[in-house]
Formats: structure tokens, sequence, C-alpha cells
């Protein structure tokens, strides 16, 4: 009881030093399981995170709507006939995959629920005939990977506390889908306590903080302590090709990216397309004072996102899409912060209507936004890289993501741009007749048309030959 009693003491101080000690206004009420249970919770909080927090979210330290001399960033162009010309890049990027030097990173953390699925969205079925899976059809890309380059990829899965164990199952369920399972590392996001709007934390039970996943910039500190970078550094892998669950149509591994990536000696690169319109619902990227940054759609002015060049072209109409390549070295110093001070990404906040307890002491479910999950973002890092580097690429052939449960974005539209691309890949090949549904898998064909190119003949008439070539309906 002593134990406790000093934990108690220790953690309430910390606490009372950024004003969070009325989490344990309940404590007289509560018994020794639940007081243990508090404790152990409080103890893994992050002080430093919900101290930088409440200054970025409260007391409004980072600002980024007033933006003043912002500039179009400048970017390599990868679309159409483009790519061709970058032979060389592309090679460079080859030989880093054949010497294992990138390893795979989906960011994995949600929940399919605004799909109206039941599970982890990688369970999600995402391609339009053979209905696969998101995890599924990644593990296919990887499979054709193996077998260009002789060896298994390796592939880390960053995913939450709400579906870490459920992921692991289903990948053992499936056998891994025939991937090699040494080969795939999964690790948890971190946990962030949830305020209310006085920035005070709340509580979800007497005896427990509410809590929420750190945002996908979070992914720098769990690739660090979860000993993911250590993995890395064991197996001399220089960078990671980040990615996030919810686009069937990325290239898990893209040549010429990483052969540009490695050439501008950069730290963080980021694809990009054009935005289809100046509300689409993406980050913008601009240039500031000489620092490449993202601004998110609900954070861009309406001028800015609507002024236009002398072509009557988005002056900032360059969207991100979460598709990045991180170097390792870059990792270690954002995500090992071994003191106030050193680089950190900022927190930004997202209301939300949060079931909590009051003061009476009773669960309240409140119809009105009552709550700020503070959340950090990947792109927040590129002002901190050296080198940043934008890549243009072709959105149809590139982004389709699953994130609605219709309309834009849906399963609907991003099924419809899988088949697409799939005729447009056999009308390269000399398709005369294409079927209306088409779905060609990733470890039959590559999801990427440069392989096409660069293969010989005998290679080309190999796959041409290979049952079954694609999945009809």
């Amino acid at each position: 009881m002593a134990k406790l009693k000093e934990k108690e003491e220790e953690v309430r101080g910390l606490l009372s030093e950024i004003g969070q000690d009325h989490v344990f206004r309940y404590w007289p009420e509560l018994n020794r399981d639940e007081k243990t249970k508090l404790i152990t919770q409080l103890n893994r909080l992050c002080y430093e995170d919900c101290k930088e927090a409440i200054e970025d979210i409260f007391r409004q330290s980072v600002l980024t709507k007033n933006i003043q001399t912002p500039r179009p960033p400048e970017t390599v162009d990868g679309t159409g006939d483009a790519i061709h010309l970058q032979g060389t890049e592309e090679e460079q990027g080859e030989k880093l995959l054949s010497e294992g030097k990138v390893a795979a990173f989906t960011v994995a953390g949600g929940q399919g629920t605004r799909l109206g699925h039941k599970g982890p969205k990688g369970t999600y079925p995402c391609t339009p005939v053979g209905r696969r899976t998101l995890f599924h059809h990644f593990s296919e890309s990887f499979k054709f990977f193996e077998k260009r380059f002789g060896q298994s990829p390796r592939w880390f899965i960053m995913t939450s506390v709400d579906n870490h164990q459920e992921t692991m199952e289903y990948f053992s369920h499936n056998n891994f889908f025939g991937l090699n399972q040494n080969r795939v590392t999964f690790f948890q996001q971190g946990m962030v306590p949830t305020f209310d709007l006085s920035g005070k934390i709340l509580l979800k039970e007497k005896y427990e903080i509410a809590q929420s996943p750190n945002g996908h910039g979070g992914c720098f500190r769990a690739l660090v302590e979860s000993g993911a970078l250590n993995l890395m550094e064991e197996e001399g892998i220089d960078c990671l090709s980040y990615f996030q669950v919810d686009n069937p149509l990325v290239y898990c591994f893209d040549p010429t990216f990483l052969g540009f990536h490695a050439a501008k000696k950069s730290e963080m690169s980021s694809k990009v397309v054009k935005k289809i319109s100046p509300d689409e619902k993406v980050g913008t990227f601009i240039e500031e004072d000489g620092a490449l940054r993202v601004l998110e759609y609900s954070d861009i002015s309406l001028d800015l996102a609507t002024q236009k060049d002398g072509n009557g072209k988005l002056s900032f109409g360059m969207g991100n899409i979460a598709i990045h390549i991180l170097d390792r070295s870059f990792v270690k110093r954002i995500g090992s912060r071994l003191k106030a001070g050193d680089q950190r990404l900022p927190f930004h906040g997202a209301q939300k209507k949060v079931s909590y307890i009051d003061d009476n002491g009773r669960l309240a479910h409140p119809q009105e936004p009552n709550a700020i999950k503070p959340e950090t973002f990947v792109f927040d890092a590129l002002p901190l890289a050296n080198n940043p580097f934008l890549y243009e690429i072709d959105r149809d052939e590139e982004f389709a993501p699953i994130k609605n449960p219709d309309g834009p974005d849906s399963i609907t539209t991003s099924q419809e741009l899988q088949m697409k691309r799939h005729k447009r890949w056999l009308v390269k090949r000399g398709a005369k007749e294409i079927p209306e549904k088409v779905e060609i898998s990733p470890s039959y064909s590559p999801a990427y048309t440069y392989f096409l190119e660069r293969f010989t003949a005998s290679e080309r008439t190999k796959y041409s030959q290979a049952t079954p070539p694609l999945i009809l309906e």
C-alpha cells in the first residue's frame, strides 16, 4: 500500500505542474484495483506531450491560418510520358530495393466503422472483382517484389490500441497471405489524453482518463519506441516507403520516386497530385519563408485556395495524398526527442463528441462536440527535413482512397478507378477485347507501368501466359 501511496504522490505532483490533478477527484471513492489502474495509466503518460498539446491547441502557439507570404512549391513531374525520361532515377531506386535498403510502412490504426465494416480498416474488402481486402491486396504486391528482387521486403504496420490484436490475428488466420511472417512487424501508435474545451483532461471512468491515438505524426516516436528503428539499423534499411492503408492504388514501392529521393539527398519526400477543386479535402503544399509546408483543407483560406496563375490554374493546387519516403536518420531525429526544445511536430485539435464522467460522477453523453482530441500530422515534419522533395504523379494511376461510405472517395469511386487502371494496362499490352469488370492481381502483374517497359520480350511472354492473368466476373 505504501508503494501505491508513493506513486500516487509522484504522479499527482506531475499532473499538478500542468494543471491536470483534477483527475484524482474521485480517488477517495476508488478501491485498490481501481486506484492501481488509474496510477498505471497515468504513469504511462508523456507529460511533455500533455503540456505541448495544451500550448499548441489552447494557447494557439501554432497558427496555421495566418499565412503571410506563401509561394507555390517546386515539383518534379512524374506524370504521363515524363516518367519515361527518368531512367537513371528508376535504376537507382531498383538498386536500393534489390539491396534491401527500403522497407514498406503502412499506417493502419483506423477501424472500418465509418464504412459500415466491423474490424480494422485494413480488413475491408477493396478490390472490384476478387473482393480482396486492403491488407491482402498489399500483400500480393509485396509478392511481386519478392519475385522481382529475390528477397521478401520488410513490412512495418502501425496499428492502434483499438485494432492491434485483431490485426495480428487477421494476418495469422490468413497465414500472412503467403508472405514470410518474420518480415512483417506490427507496432502500436501512441495515445494522448482527450481534453474538454477548456483544456482539462476528461475522465472516461472515475478510474480512467479518456485517450485517443496521437495521429499519424506519432509514427516517428512509435518507430523508435517499438524497436522498429533498431531493426532497420540492424538490417541496413535506409528508408521507409510510407503510405496509409486506405489507398489500394498506392505503389507500395516506387523505384523512380526512391531514386529521386536518393539523388536529391532528401530526408523526407512526398508524392503530390493536382487538386480537382479548390475545396478538395486534401492538404495543400505551400512554401513559406523557404520552408515546405502542408496546409490542411480546414486551415487554408478561401483566397489562397482559389488563387489562380496566369494560365488559369490554381496557384496552390498541389494536393497531399499521404505517400512519403522517410529517411531512417530523420525518423530517429524526430522520434527520439531527448529534451524539451528538440525538434517536434505541433499538435492539432479536432473537436469531437466524447462521453465522460461529469462533476456529479455520472457518465454524460453530449449531443454537441465537447472535447478536443489532439493529434500530430506526419506532413508537419516537412519543414524539419533537409531537402524535402515533391514528386507529381497521375492521380488516376495512384490515388483512389476509401474514406467514405458513398460519394467521393468511397468504395464505389475507388473500384471504378482500380478497373480503369487495369484496363489501361491491358490496352498497353495490346489487348483487343477488354471485359467490363477487370481486376489484375499485383502478384501477377506489377501495379507499376514502368516495370512493363523494362521487361524483356521473354519476360512479357511469361507474364502474358500466366494463369489467371486477371480476374473476371
